[in-house]
């Protein structure tokens, strides 16, 4: 059928062609179309009813075939259990008969889907089948009694079986319990490695629980091992095959019991050492951070400048080992970490100890380096001292070098100061030889410690010692000088200076003034010392006096008696002075004695005034705490006072001193001792007795602090005694009753603290102490307390007892909710199947599943409900809780009986999937097979592609079968989308959209191919009309090119006749022309895969068609010329006719022999002048030039002044050259000298390397100059300024004041028609070029105005081409105005004057 159909297509197809075309027999073809139309109608109609009928009966056949093997499927199984009946009810017959039952649960309820699917398809047949309702209604009824006896068999094994109810639930906790061991030992057996350190807290966490797990299991499988042992302890059932099975599955048990504890045990230490690990790792990666800061602090090498910068990274380093020294610790524990894991045989011990290896070594490099860099920066701290110690005292020599340069000496006023002033200045030098000496002794020692500082120290010390020299040297020889100038004068000053000062000495002794008190006297007494320091100073000057007297003795003879007596008598004063000086001494010494001896007293008394308040304090501590801090400060002050003690003797001793050496205040000495002796004692009796007050204090305040402690543990047992904290599970129940039961014993221990407190309390109370009454109240209150404690764990323990019960519940419903939540996992499963066989072998698994499932969890629902409903009726506190469990635990086995319901649903759906995917696979192959069958060939003319055509039209009738086929593809899917969803709904659509895709890209092919052909047709006809054109436009340029030369005018006016007939031909085939050009661009707007070649075609057929037009015009143009020639040379040679007429009668010598012959020849010569002027016109028309010879004399003219403007540039050239040549002479520049390198244009000079210069240098001729400049753009027009004001390189050509500009050379070299940015070239003629002088940002500017008011700045390399630039362009614009106002000048203002001969150049004909 499908193949006939698109055959009626084909020719239902031909017939709407042959209307289409007006066929002279459209009446019959119409009404065949009709007739056939009509029977294939008919015909497919019969054919879907005959198919309808087929498959109704093929449905009820199918029907009552699958009623049959559902009854034979329901007798087999009413067989096997009858088999059951002769089974006995011991072990052995109950397991026979439990296997049993749980594999015809599982056929149950297949069969019972069965029916169900049975019942549905029964209505459906009878629907379709009213005559057989009655044969299927008794198929269904026989089907529904085979169903009730089998059903009614199973309730009675079921039954038979509750009956050993013992032995039945011991199998069931078998089960149950080798269940959870294997999943136990599942989970104990992961091999799971924590990644982290809170992976591996998680693990452990995780472990631990697992432990309190397998503690909860361990009296259940102590129970099951008894009752096993028991049931097969019995000799009779020895050789029973199901008892030895049972004795064999209990050893089972007891290994994999021990095998659970040993696989935990194996776990917890691999779960341990790796938390250790993980641990390890931790305090690794901060050590390996904190030792990578370590190096890059080390890693930084500064060498300080001076001796602050040394100072500063000397502490920083210090800073910086205190740090490490601190992290030393860290990682010391780390190692030491390490180390310890590595002692216990740690399963990843080398990687520890590889780790912990590199960690070491990296802490040992960094402390060595540390200290080596420690030891140079203490180096470079005692090089920096030293150099600055160098650097004090030789800024020191400098200064002093300067003073004792002095030249003062030669003047003889104040001859004895200066003289004073210059031993002083010697005195200094002396003192501060030890400087140098000193400086000297830590270079020696710096260059014996650090050879390698010797190159720095010794050039400096031997410096300073030589400016050391130097300074000594200079000021002995000013000494000397200054002594040898004032000798006299000098030795009479410095007697004078001695006694003036002995005088004023003697005055302050013979004051006697002592004091009159402890700073007077301290006062006196370095008054006393400036003195004696005087007294030497003046000693060694009577000392030089000597030295002098003796050299004025030799010198002056006559004064020898006057120097001798003054020197005598100035050293018989000093001596005198002695002595009193001394008494005076002894006798400050004495009183300063006595008034420190007061002034000690005095401040002792002081001291004890001080502590005294603090020792009679009345505060004695409000707590514990308080106490014993004040304790503390006590003992303190305690050990103050006896380290004090010595201060005491030591100024009782000092006024003891006085008293025996007889002072006058030796009795009020003797009284101020006894007064500070009574206070010192009184001071430590009283730190005594607040000692044993604050000690009597502690005892309350520890009571108090212990009956506080003792209240706060019992508050804190009865909020937790108090909280409704029964666990979480069982387990936790069980944990908090050990939990409680020891804190029963804690608070039955703590009944002795309690005891111990009473007897405190009495005890204080007995002593009267001063807070007895607070003490009995807080003693009253704890014992309360107590007893309440014990009252609320006699509650709590009852709340537990009830809350573990309440778990046992829970765990039972727990239990039961994993095994419904594992059920749901395989109820819930979205496994659809493969293929029909697949999912028919799954659905067969499923109805066993479900039946099995529902066989076991009613009955172990109905335990659970059992036990809660006795929780509930003995008035549980959480009955409500119980109740809800309930009631959660029945919603959710109806959600897995819901969930079971909707697997079957969706098996049966998944063979109508399957179904649609083999559709989905065919439809695509017959799609692939169309595509592949599709012809590529485009045809190579007009005529293929028209054929091609119709080809592919027939094609496109085929597939309306396989369109067909796509929308049953479609309503299919549609149909299974409302049942599917996720990713099979995904797949569904995914298929969909396959075929979908797959016929859309058949179509969109099949479309690209019919708009292919029909681009290659009209892209033939185009290369048709090229062609045409083409050939049409050679032939006429052709004709235009013929080589026929006109003899006269009218030949020539023949020819333009041609030519206008070539013209009018051009302008007809406009039209096509036009058609032409159209089709190609349309084609090009269609991006037609010939779009270049169509592209070339048109750029081909234009380019020809103008150059045709250009060639007529110039043809034109020519036959114009020849035409103007012609008729000059006819009419010349019709007037040189005339003149030759004429010439006999202007030559004749007649003039007359008469009047009147006269008369007539003076008439006829007034004819003749009539006659020449009527032929003045045709000769002016002669005298005007023609065409051709304008254009020869505008030739002519125009090389004429190309020669003269190239003669005044150059000398215009020469000038500026010279000009520039003696302003270079004049400014001294150096840089190139005008005699040997004149200015020449930059074409002659030698060339500039690239590598030299990167902008390409100018380079002029006569008429053009060009090269690389920088350019600005300021104005666009006169009011207007730029919008883009950056410099930019350009390269610049100026030619007939005319400036183009190009990206750079090789631009405007290879391509000149294409400019920069494209920028037109623009005319500087009507403007100007000037140097920029008031641009001062950048040199070597000039600046470009343009006529319409736009400026340009350009940058040259230097001012020489600069003024290159400027002096071309100015020359171009002048040039050009000189040249316009001279070709003005040249034109002929009229016809040449009669006298001028007349220059011809194309006829030789000549007026006589």
């Amino acid at each position: 059928m499908n193949s006939n159909a698109s055959r009626v297509a084909v020719v239902n197809q031909l017939a709407r062609q042959l209307l289409h075309v007006e066929h002279p027999n459209a009446d019959e073809i119409v009404a065949r179309q009709n007739q056939l139309n009509q029977k294939w109608a008919d015909l497919r109609a019969q054919a879907d009813g005959k198919r309808d009928e087929l498959e109704s009966a093929h449905g009820l056949q199918t029907f009552h075939i699958e009623c049959r093997e559902t009854i034979s499927w329901i007798e087999d199984k009413k067989r096997i259990l009858e088999e059951t009946d002769a089974l006995e009810m011991d072990l052995t017959g109950i397991m026979t008969l439990q296997r049993r039952l749980v594999g015809m649960e599982r056929d149950l309820a297949a069969i019972q889907a069965k029916l169900d699917s049975m019942e549905k398809e029964a209505e459906k047949v009878e629907g379709e089948h009213p005559e057989e309702a009655a044969m299927i209604r008794e198929r269904i009824n026989s089907l529904q009694v085979v169903w009730d006896d089998l059903t009614q068999m199973l309730k009675d094994r079921d039954s038979k079986l509750e009956e050993a109810g013992d032995l039945h639930r011991f199998l069931r906790d078998l089960d149950h319990f080798q269940n959870w061991l294997t999943k136990t030992m599942t989970d104990v057996a992961s091999e799971d490695t924590p990644a982290s350190l809170a992976d591996a807290e998680k693990l452990l966490s995780q472990h631990a629980t697992i432990r309190d797990e397998i503690d909860n299991y361990v009296d259940d499988y102590a129970r099951m091992m008894e009752y096993g042992e028991r049931l097969t302890a019995d000799a009779n059932t020895a050789e029973d095959p199901q008892y030895m099975f049972l004795r064999e599955r209990l050893r089972a048990l007891r290994d994999g019991w021990e095998e659970l504890h040993q696989m935990w045990e194996n776990r917890q230490q691999l779960l341990s050492q790796s938390l250790n690990l993980q641990m390890f790792l931790r305090d690794a990666k901060q050590a390996e951070v904190c030792l990578s800061q370590q190096e890059h602090m080390l890693s930084k090498d500064e060498t300080p400048v001076n001796l602050e910068q040394a100072e500063s990274l000397l502490k920083r380093h210090e800073n910086f080992l205190t740090t490490m020294e601190a992290n030393d610790e860290k990682l010391n524990a780390v190692v030491q970490f390490a180390q310890r894991l590595m002692d216990e045989g740690h399963f990843q011990a080398d990687k520890v100890a590889k780790k912990a290896e590199g960690i070491q070594e990296r802490r040992e490099a960094n402390r060595e380096r540390a200290l080596q860099l420690m030891e140079k920066l203490k180096d470079e701290l005692q090089l920096h001292q030293f150099l600055q110690d160098c650097e004090e005292l030789s800024e020191w020599i400098q200064e002093k070098y300067i003073i004792a340069q002095d030249e003062t000496y030669r003047s003889a006023k104040t001859v004895h100061s200066k003289w004073t002033r210059h031993q002083a200045f010697e005195a200094e030098i002396k003192s501060n030889k030890d400087r140098l000496l000193r400086l000297q002794q830590a270079a020696e020692d710096l260059i014996r410690e650090k050879p390698g500082m010797m190159e720095v120290i010794s050039p400096r010390v031997g410096e300073i010692s030589l400016q050391f020299d130097e300074l000594q040297k200079v000021t002995k020889e000013k000494g000397e000088r200054l002594f040898d100038a004032n000798r006299q004068v000098l030795y009479e000053q410095s007697c004078e200076d001695v006694e003036s000062w002995m005088d004023d000495l003697e005055k302050q002794i013979v004051e006697g003034d002592t004091g009159m008190d402890l700073a007077s006297v301290n006062i006196l007494m370095q008054k006393q010392q400036l003195i004696e320091t005087q007294m030497a100073v003046k000693a060694q000057q009577v000392t030089e006096l000597e030295a002098q007297a003796e050299y004025l003795e030799r010198m002056t003879p006559e004064k020898i008696d006057d120097i001798k007596a003054k020197r005598s008598f100035v050293e018989s004063r000093f001596e005198k002075l002695q002595e009193p000086l001394s008494y005076r001494k002894r006798e400050l010494e004495k009183k300063k004695e006595a008034f420190q001896f007061r002034r000690d007293i005095e401040d002792e008394k002081l001291w004890i005034g001080e502590k005294m308040p603090l020792v009679l304090s009345a505060d004695f501590g409000n707590s514990l705490f308080n106490v014993n801090q004040l304790l503390k400060k006590n003992q303190s002050l305690r050990t103050e006072i006896d380290n004090h003690e010595q201060r005491i003797h030591s100024v009782c001793n000092n006024g003891q001193k006085l008293i025996d050496e007889g002072h006058v205040d030796a009795l009020e000495f003797s009284e101020r001792i006894e007064d500070l002796l009574d206070r010192w004692q009184a001071l430590k009796e009283a730190v005594d007795v607040r000692r044993n007050k604050l000690l009597a204090s502690e005892r309350a305040q520890q009571y108090l602090f212990d009956a506080n402690e003792a209240e706060a543990w019992m508050s804190e047992q009865e909020l937790y005694l108090m909280g409704d904290d029964r666990g979480k599970d069982m387990t936790s129940a069980e944990n908090l009753i050990k939990k409680h039961q020891g804190l029963e014993a804690d608070v039955s221990d703590f009944s002795e603290t309690i005891r111990r407190l009473g007897e405190t309390a009495k005890s204080l109370i007995a002593e009267e102490h001063p807070e007895s009454e607070q003490i009995g109240i807080r003693q009253s209150q704890v014992d309360k307390l107590y007893a309440g404690l014990r009252d609320l764990l006699r509650e709590r323990r009852m709340r537990l007892e009830e809350s573990l019960r309440l778990f046992m519940l829970a765990r039972e419903v727990d239990d039961l909710k994993q095994w419904i939540a594992d059920k749901e996992v395989v109820a819930g499963s979205h496994e659809l199947g493969q293929d029909y066989d697949h999912v028919t072998l799954l659905w067969e698994r499923f109805k066993e599943f479900a039946k099995d499932t529902e066989v076991v969890g009613n009955e172990r629902l109905n335990v659970v409900n059992e036990t809660a409903d006795q929780l509930i009726a003995s008035g549980h506190t959480d009955a409500a809780t119980i109740a809800e469990w309930k009631d959660e635990l029945n919603e959710a086995w109806a959600d897995l009986l819901e969930m079971i319901d909707t697997r079957t649903q969706m098996l049966n759906a998944s063979r109508e999937l399957h179904k649609y995917f083999h559709d989905c696979k065919d439809c695509l192959g017959r799609i692939v097979e169309k595509q592949n069958a599709m012809s590529e060939d485009l045809g190579r003319d007009s005529g293929a592609v028209s054929l091609l055509l119709r080809k592919h039209q027939n094609f496109i009738q085929d597939l309306q079968s396989l369109q067909l086929a796509v929308q049953q593809v479609q309503d299919d899917s549609a149909k299974l989308q409302t049942l599917y969803a996720g990713d099979r709904a995904r797949e569904i659509t995914s298929r969909e959209e396959e075929v979908i895709t797959a016929w859309k890209n058949l179509q969109g092919f099949c479309e690209e191919r019919r708009n292919k052909l029909i681009d290659t047709g009209d892209l033939c006809r185009f290369f048709q009309l090229v062609k045409a054109l083409m050939i049409w436009m050679e032939d006429t340029v052709r004709q235009m090119n013929t080589t026929e030369k006109p003899r006269d005018v009218s030949g020539v006016e023949l020819l333009m006749n041609n030519h206008q007939s070539l013209k009018a031909e051009i302008d007809a085939r406009g039209d096509s022309m036009q058609a032409c050009v159209s089709l190609g661009k349309e084609l090009l707007g269609r991006n037609h895969y010939a779009s270049s070649e169509i592209k070339e075609k048109l750029v081909s057929l234009t380019n020809q068609r103008n150059a045709m037009l250009h060639r007529w015009e110039e043809r034109w143009e020519h036959l114009q010329l020849i035409l103007e020639v012609y008729q000059f040379a006819r009419d010349a040679a019709v007037a040189e006719q005339w003149l030759i007429a004429q010439e006999p009668y202007l030559y004749a010598t007649e003039l007359g022999r008469t009047i009147d012959e006269v008369e007539n020849l003076i008439k006829k010569h007034e004819a003749f002048e009539k006659s020449t002027a009527a032929q003045e016109e045709r000769f002016a028309a002669l005298e005007r030039l023609t065409t051709f010879e304008l254009k020869e004399m505008k030739r002519r003219q125009e090389e004429e002044e190309e020669r003269r403007r190239k003669a005044e540039e150059e000398e215009r050239a020469a000038a500026l050259a010279a000009e520039q040549a003696a302003q270079k002479q004049d400014e001294g520049d150096g840089e190139r000298s005008p005699d040997t390198e004149p200015l020449q244009s930059i074409s002659e000079r030698e060339p500039l390397s690239e590598a030299s210069e990167e902008r390409t240098p100018a380079q002029a001729t006569e008429d053009v100059i060009e090269g690389s400049l920088l350019r600005k753009h300021e104005w666009e027009s006169a009011s207007k300024k730029a919008s883009n004001r950056s410099w930019e390189k350009v390269y610049i050509v100026l030619r007939d004041a005319s400036m183009a500009t190009y990206k750079d050379q090789k631009t405007a070299k290879s391509t000149p028609e294409v400019y920069y940015k494209g920028e037109t070239p623009f005319s500087i003629r009507a403007g100007s070029v000037e140097v920029a002088s008031d641009y001062t940002k950048k040199k070597s500017v000039f600046r470009v105005k343009l006529p319409s008011g736009g400026e340009f700045l350009f940058q040259a390399r230097d001012d020489d081409e600069m003024n290159l630039w400027v002096s071309k362009a100015r020359s171009q614009i002048d040039s050009g105005d000189q040249s316009s106002s001279s070709r003005a000048q040249t034109l002929p203002a009229g016809p040449p004057k009669p006298d001028e001969p007349k220059k011809r150049g194309f006829f030789t004909l000549k007026k006589k």
